[in-house]
């Protein structure tokens, strides 16, 4: 379909948009390649883009919806992420909602394999890859109001619908440590609101942060050690009021804690 002079491919650079959109199947990129291209494209020169990764399509949820069968991701920037904020979203965004997860950090020590496209050697050991591991809670907000409709290539051009990272503490990475049978909980206003756990992923953590430095690499993107993978949503996503008070544990221990911000370009 022909693009006219006022109706451009959507790509989104930007922090979240609060003007809504629905796009037309003339305003969506070619394919999933092309709209990894455009939104790199668009982001070289901000150097803080990156800083954080939020991966989709790592649930049954999210490739039934977007009819995918494997990973994909978005860039956050620097400014879209922080560790243990009081507020958060500490802006407006065009939605309030979040979901639980599990963040890895690339280590230093890997960036001897970021460079090349391609499978990463079965032989290196995921303690060189990262070296760090906490609880997220990942608060995505896209303005496209026909998101499901226009498809995973347009959630890519959205940034896969980057809103805002809450990080907990970091703990040291263990490439021996199990995640299994360790409840995720989300309370709002001291009532329980999403709970989950590792078991909502198909696969666990480090294979997905694993699958992610793939995918990048291959889609031409610049991976930097201090970089943190957030992998998709172990809990339920669910809607936040503003002002209200979030928490997330672990475990039975309190991991985050913070008064929900941004929302307001929704209303």
């Amino acid at each position: 379909m022909a693009i006219s002079a006022d109706e451009k491919i959507y790509v989104r650079s930007q922090r979240t948009p609060l003007d809504a959109v629905t796009l037309e199947k003339g305003r969506i990129p070619a394919s999933t390649s092309e709209a990894y291209r455009l939104v790199r494209q668009s982001l070289t020169g901000d150097v803080g883009y990156g800083a954080a990764w939020k991966l989709g399509g790592t649930t049954e949820v999210t490739q039934k919806i977007f009819q995918v069968s494997d990973l994909y991701f978005g860039a956050l920037h620097e400014s879209e992420m922080a560790v243990l904020p009081e507020i958060a979203p500490p802006f407006e965004t065009f939605e309030l909602k979040g979901e639980a997860e599990f963040a890895i950090r690339i280590s230093s020590s890997a960036a001897s394999y970021l460079d090349s496209a391609g499978e990463l050697p079965s032989e290196v050991a995921s303690d060189e890859l990262f070296d760090a591991w906490c609880i997220a809670l990942e608060l995505p907000s896209s303005p496209i109001l026909n998101l499901t409709d226009a498809g995973v290539v347009a959630l890519l051009a959205d940034r896969c619908a980057a809103g805002f990272l809450a990080l907990g503490a970091a703990r040291d990475f263990d490439e021996t440590f199990s995640w299994t049978n360790k409840p995720l909980c989300i309370k709002a206003d001291g009532q329980e609101v999403a709970e989950g756990g590792v078991e909502n992923l198909l696969w666990d953590p480090v294979s997905c942060a694993r699958k992610f430095l793939r995918e990048a690499r291959c889609q031409g993107y610049s991976l930097k050690p201090g970089q943190w993978i957030s992998t998709g949503g172990a809990t339920p996503c669910v809607p936040f009021q503003q002002g209200a008070h979030v928490k997330v544990y672990f475990d039975g221990q309190e991991e985050i804690a913070f008064s929900a911000g941004g929302g307001a370009g929704a209303d």
